[in-house]
């Protein structure tokens, strides 16, 4: 997978593009993720990366997306440690605003995790991206380097995932929330103390969950530990979860946050 910077000759606006290489028998499968990614052209939020489309080639698929020139949310937190308890607030509430709205129009990201929320509006701002594009592509080509990340992404899966349960969904990206927000809030990876997805795994299957810091507020604390409840059927969801004290009471969360547009 490379990803780009393009420019659309017309306009002279700037895009991101990312390309992921199809191999000989794959193109079926991709020309029904292309139709199935139509549905997010139509998503415009201060709060989701635009998706404007894609194009289907011979040896490769190119989607394009709006371009965040800040970096992810996961560099962020790897370069500067644990983040202060105001902007976690803040970026939480900016997320929850995002899957909610992807929940109401029936999508389910799939892969909420740090290295896919980009920051914009000199950090004041944060976007969820790759919505949809990761889980339902990524199966049908051979993208180098994809596995590398593959730990990071187990580190954010709900346990309904990992035991392949029929129907996991919307439910897992809440779990995912929950992860990110310990992450931002400890400055660490979600079980960063396992050296393997097997170890993930297991700690997962045997009831446990990310480690929600001591230093966070106690609403921050009951506010991870109800994202990250194993039953799906009791996970609370956005519309709630949006309503919580922790993100409620956050004075500064005048973002000024624009969506993208084409020009």
């Amino acid at each position: 997978m490379q990803v780009y910077t393009v420019v659309n000759t017309e306009s002279g606006q700037l895009l991101a593009m990312k390309e992921l290489s199809v191999a000989a028998g794959d193109r079926r499968a991709l020309q029904r993720a292309a139709n199935e990614l139509r549905v997010l052209q139509g998503v415009v939020h201060p709060h989701l990366v635009r998706y404007y489309g894609c194009e289907l080639h011979r040896e490769e698929m190119l989607l394009f997306m709006e371009l965040c020139v800040e970096g992810s949310l996961e560099t962020l937190v790897a370069a500067s440690g644990a983040l202060p308890e105001p902007t976690v607030r803040r970026y939480t509430q900016q997320l929850l605003a995002a899957v909610i709205q992807l929940h109401g129009r029936s999508i389910a990201h799939r892969d909420i995790k740090s290295g896919n929320i980009f920051l914009t509006n000199e950090g004041h701002c944060l976007k969820l991206g790759d919505f949809g594009c990761a889980v339902k592509i990524r199966a049908h080509t051979t993208a180098p380097g994809e596995l590398q990340g593959y730990i990071g992404t187990q580190a954010y899966m709900a346990p309904e995932v990992f035991m392949k349960s029929t129907g996991h969904g919307r439910a897992a990206d809440i779990w995912s929330v929950g992860c990110v927000v310990t992450e931002m809030a400890s400055g660490k990876r979600p079980f960063s103390e396992c050296d393997s997805n097997y170890q993930i795994m297991f700690m997962v299957g045997m009831g446990g969950r990310p480690q929600v810091p001591d230093s966070l507020s106690a609403e921050g604390q009951q506010f991870c530990l109800a994202c990250l409840t194993h039953d799906p059927d009791l996970r609370p969801r956005a519309e709630a979860l949006i309503l919580h004290h922790f993100v409620m009471s956050n004075p500064d969360n005048d973002c000024k946050c624009e969506p993208a547009y084409l020009i």
